[in-house]
């Protein structure tokens, strides 16, 4: 066997990356010698599915253009001599990376990307004392940037927002929707003009959305005593039943009848809230629990 010169010698080796059994590994080295370095440009194998090779191309045109040669692919890949060779082909085009091989020389011509500035070093704070100063003076500088602050908890807000800022925003519609409730549960008869004297700008949508959560809330509480047929220790259930049937009703309390509260309750909730089998006790029992 002749001996090569060196520098031949190492002009031909390449390394191997295929392990023994990769049947994948030893397609993809032989890949531009089974389609010719052009092709193999433009596509490369990537996966073997079942009896499948999926080979990944730049374009549709390119996947059309090897279908038409699959007869030979496959023949050039049973020449390779693996073990159990793909029978058929498929394609994914556009998936092709484009980006250069590691390795490679950027293109003659090509302008080399442009390293970002580092910013100059901070050397670290000499002790707690110089580290709260450098941030009270950060805080102090940005205070004087920003165009405004929010009106409620200082806090930095853009120029062009609301005077306060989003949480504080929020805060203030949870405790507006909260003292809402509260009226309208301790008193469901006051009327919209009523409410907006300890509530300002209370509009009737928001009126009526309380109104309706209020009533499914009290609603679920008295089903559930309904259904489990007896009424908590604390006899929650009938200040329960008194601010539904106002609510339901939208009557002031002088107006709400028994008749009215059992044909809202219902005669089996109304028998279980006001047990009484006098209907005239229970006239009164439930028309004094229902006007305070």
């Amino acid at each position: 066997m002749p001996l090569l010169p060196l520098r031949a010698a190492i002009d031909a080796w390449t390394p191997s990356r295929i392990r023994p059994g990769d049947a994948l590994g030893a397609i993809a080295a032989a890949w531009p010698s089974i389609v010719g370095p052009a092709v193999a440009a433009q596509s490369a194998p990537i996966e073997i599915a079942g009896d499948a090779l999926v080979i990944a191309t730049r374009s549709s045109a390119w996947s059309q253009q090897l279908q038409f040669l699959s007869v030979a692919i496959l023949d050039g890949i049973a020449a390779i001599g693996i073990e159990r060779p793909p029978k058929r082909l498929t394609f994914r085009s556009g998936v092709l990376r484009t980006g250069r091989a590691r390795g490679q020389r950027p293109a003659r011509g090509a302008q080399p990307a442009r390293a970002r500035p580092l910013e100059a070093p901070v050397e670290p704070a000499a002790d707690a004392a110089q580290a709260l100063d450098r941030l009270r003076r950060r805080i102090t500088a940005a205070r004087r940037a920003a165009a405004a602050s929010c009106a409620a908890c200082g806090a930095l807000r853009a120029a062009d927002g609301p005077a306060v800022c989003a949480p504080c925003a929020d805060a203030r519609e949870r405790d507006r929707k909260l003292r809402l409730e509260r009226s309208v549960y301790l008193a469901p008869w006051l009327q919209l003009a009523e409410l907006r004297g300890e509530i300002a700008d209370v509009s009737a949508r928001e009126l009526e959305a309380v109104r309706r959560e209020l009533l499914q809330r009290w609603w679920l509480v008295l089903e559930r005593a309904r259904r489990a047929g007896k009424l908590s220790a604390s006899g929650l259930e009938r200040h329960v039943a008194s601010s539904y049937v106002l609510l339901q009703a939208r009557l002031p309390p002088d107006r709400i009848t028994p008749a009215v509260a059992r044909n809202l309750l219902g005669p089996e909730l109304h028998a279980l809230l006001w047990p009484d089998t006098d209907d005239k006790a229970n006239t009164c029992v439930s028309s004094k629990t229902i006007r305070r």
